[in-house]
């Protein structure tokens, strides 16, 4: 009897506790990739890790930042170049907060100090180069701004992972003597190539024809070639001239003094 004349007593103490764990305890959870800064009537204590926390409550607030990798893009922006051409380029800027106290209490907002940050660089950077270099040195480019950026967003907290030219975009008449341009060069390395041929082919014919020269009966080798593959294909009719000029046996080498011997006595023709 004793005990259920208590257990009214016990159960408005617990419920007393609860009411004044919630009321003192302040619990924090912060996921992953996320970190929680935590503050004490206004000011910085401490950066929070993923995971559960516990803290006072009284006089104390947290605000999560975002760790994770993020990306923006700048659209094209007019630039001027160095000798003095306009062109519009957009970029890609991949960064993430390494640090988020400096992050949140140095600038007002990260992610517009960093977009400021990169389109002055974009301005001094292009400004230093001439057209052409600019058209064909993008990666070049990307990589000289991501070096000057990274360098001016560190002091708040920021760490640029990768700054990429998306897009170049010339005037129309400068599209136009580009394109006119490379299609000249295109055509020049064209002609090369076949003079190349042609004057390989030429050396080849050349060579077949001291190769003749000095073995007439490559000929006959290579008409019984030419026979033999031709006669694959059915319905083909072949005439053949039978003189004495064409037989093969009948063919002679040249003397060695260079003249040509006569032919033989049983060479030739019978007289009638």
């Amino acid at each position: 009897m004793d005990a259920f004349r208590f257990f009214p007593l016990l159960v408005l103490v617990l419920v007393l506790g609860a009411v004044a764990y919630k009321l003192l305890v302040l619990q924090v959870v912060v996921p992953e990739g996320f970190t929680a800064l935590l503050y004490r009537r206004g000011r910085f204590v401490r950066v929070l890790a993923p995971g559960a926390h516990r803290v006072p409550r009284p006089g104390r607030s947290t605000q999560q930042v975002d760790m994770r990798q993020r990306y923006f893009t700048v659209p094209g922006q007019e630039v001027l170049s160095q000798d003095q051409v306009g062109l519009k380029l957009s970029l890609t800027v991949r960064f993430a907060v390494a640090e988020p106290e400096p992050a949140l209490h140095r600038v007002q907002n990260f992610t517009d100090a960093l977009y400021q940050a990169v389109q002055l660089a974009l301005r001094e950077e292009v400004g230093r180069h001439p057209l052409e270099e600019l058209a064909a040195g993008r990666l070049d480019l990307g990589q000289r701004m991501r070096e000057r950026v990274a360098a001016e967003v560190r002091a708040f907290g920021l760490s640029v992972v990768a700054v990429d030219v998306k897009d170049v975009m010339l005037p129309t008449d400068l599209r136009r003597a580009f394109s006119e341009s490379l299609k000249a060069k295109k055509e020049a390395q064209a002609m090369l190539e076949k003079a190349r041929g042609e004057s390989a082919a030429l050396r080849n014919l050349a060579n077949a024809a001291r190769l003749v020269e000095q073995h007439p009966s490559l000929l006959d080798l290579r008409m019984l070639q030419t026979l033999s593959g031709a006669s694959t294909t059915p319905g083909n009719t072949f005439v053949l001239g039978v003189g004495a000029e064409l037989a093969p046996r009948a063919r002679k080498r040249p003397a060695p003094g260079g003249a040509p011997m006569p032919p033989s006595e049983e060479d030739e023709p019978e007289s009638t």
